[in-house]
C-alpha cells in the first residue's frame, strides 16, 4: 500500500505498521447512501394499475354496461 498524501504522519505510521487502515469511501459509496427519488406512478398495460373506466374495451365483455 502506497503512503497517501492526505494522511497525517502518525496515520502513515499506523498504516505502515498494519495496525490501521483508512476508510475507503469513494463517490460510489456516497451515491449509494443517498436518498432515492420517489418512483413515478405506473399505469398502463405493463403497470400495476389499469384505468378502464375512461376508455372502452377493444373486445366487449358480457358484464360491460353500454
Amino acid at each position: 500500500m502506497s503512503t497517501r498524501q492526505d494522511l497525517a504522519w502518525w496515520q502513515k505510521l499506523l498504516v505502515t505498521a498494519k495496525l490501521w487502515r483508512p476508510p475507503h469511501r469513494t463517490l460510489h459509496h456516497e451515491v449509494r447512501d443517498m436518498e432515492r427519488p420517489v418512483p413515478p406512478p405506473v399505469t398502463g398495460a405493463h403497470g400495476n394499475r389499469v384505468v378502464t373506466a375512461t376508455r372502452r374495451r377493444l373486445v366487449p365483455q358480457s358484464d360491460d354496461q353500454v
